[in-house]
């Protein structure tokens, strides 16, 4: 007799798991959260009597002989390809925490490791859960806004980012700066919501500071295949009261700002607001990535197709790699 609720474990507790993926797991219906797996003994411990969840782990070994169905990856960059392969190979299902992986390359890897294992491989897109990101990708595919020619997208965060833990600023562990980090989600929003149009080159420069070894501000621009434009603009460091993520949109029928969302038609000659009423972007934020989990246990549960898919994501951490590759040669790089 199959059990009524899936059983996951959860690796990794620090704020990111504490602040958005253990509430979002105890809250939705058919999961039960039953371990956690966290290097720091007393740290795994402590989360766990908190959030009263049965059960805590130091080796991921141990966590995998656990009975449980799914994992969810909340570590370091460096730790998700060989965590969730380990996961997948274990038989479970895995949802990872962005970006999915340091590379392209690393990403395709455990994309092969899903499939071979006939598991599911998901990476946290939380943005796409948002409603009026869902909204505003609606209005796109029905042709409200004409043939789309220019997007640009950002997020532009304070300078207190660096101030986060010491992996993020080396190479090594984190695999890059702002761009895996913002860009990763903000790019990956952008193609959603455009429909995953193909792109023909990138051109890209980035700025690094004196205090890490990546970066912590970019600047990319995107040529689609449709003549539309793309550009991006990322920062860590942001001198400025609070940070902001916005994502623009020109069509020859109208345009649209997200974050707050605003849209604009261009109707009978005159300019008319139709921007549907909707819950304020802090509460979105909030309730996105319990959104996600709530796909993903459905997923699982009806055998659908997810969201966020490895095989989703590897071609954005393409574009991503392309990025990397522009800023470095100084010169626009032209993808197949």
């Amino acid at each position: 007799m199959a059990r009524k609720n899936l059983r996951v474990g959860l690796i990794g507790v620090g704020a990111m798991a504490q602040i958005s993926h253990i509430p979002a797991l105890k809250r939705t219906e058919g999961l039960e959260l039953v371990a956690l797996c966290d290097r720091d003994a007393e740290k795994a411990g402590r989360v766990a009597q908190k959030f009263q969840i049965a059960r805590s782990h130091t080796r991921i070994e141990d966590l995998l002989d656990d009975d449980i169905d799914a994992v969810d990856i909340c570590t370091p960059n460096f730790l998700h390809a060989p965590m969730a392969t380990a996961a997948l190979e274990a038989g479970k299902h895995v949802l990872c925490e962005r970006p999915l992986a340091r590379s392209a390359e690393e990403a395709a890897a455990m994309a092969r490791a899903a499939k071979k294992a006939e598991r599911l491989l998901l990476c946290t897109v939380q943005h796409r859960f948002r409603p009026d990101a869902q909204l505003l990708r609606t209005f796109v595919h029905k042709g409200d806004l004409g043939d789309i020619f220019f997007a640009k997208a950002g997020w532009l965060r304070q300078r207190t980012e660096w101030d986060s833990p010491e992996w993020r600023r080396q190479k090594r562990e984190s695999g890059g700066g702002v761009v895996l980090d913002l860009g990763f989600q903000m790019l990956d929003l952008s193609l959603w919501t455009l429909g995953s149009p193909k792109v023909q080159s990138v051109t890209a420069s980035v700025h690094r500071s004196r205090k890490g070894e990546v970066e912590d501000s970019a600047t990319a621009m995107f040529r689609l295949e449709s003549g539309a434009t793309l550009t991006l603009e990322l920062t860590w460091g942001l001198l400025m009261e609070k940070d902001f993520a916005y994502l623009n949109l020109f069509g020859s029928g109208g345009a649209a700002l997200w974050n707050p969302l605003r849209i604009h038609k261009g109707m009978h000659g005159n300019l008319v607001n139709v921007t549907p009423t909707m819950e304020n972007s802090r509460n979105q934020y909030k309730h996105s990535i319990e959104a996600q989990i709530g796909h993903f246990a459905e997923a699982l549960r009806k055998g659908t197709k997810p969201m966020g898919s490895a095989e989703e994501i590897v071609p954005v951490m393409e574009l991503l790699d392309a990025m990397y590759r522009s800023a470095e040669q100084g010169k626009e790089v032209r993808l197949g």
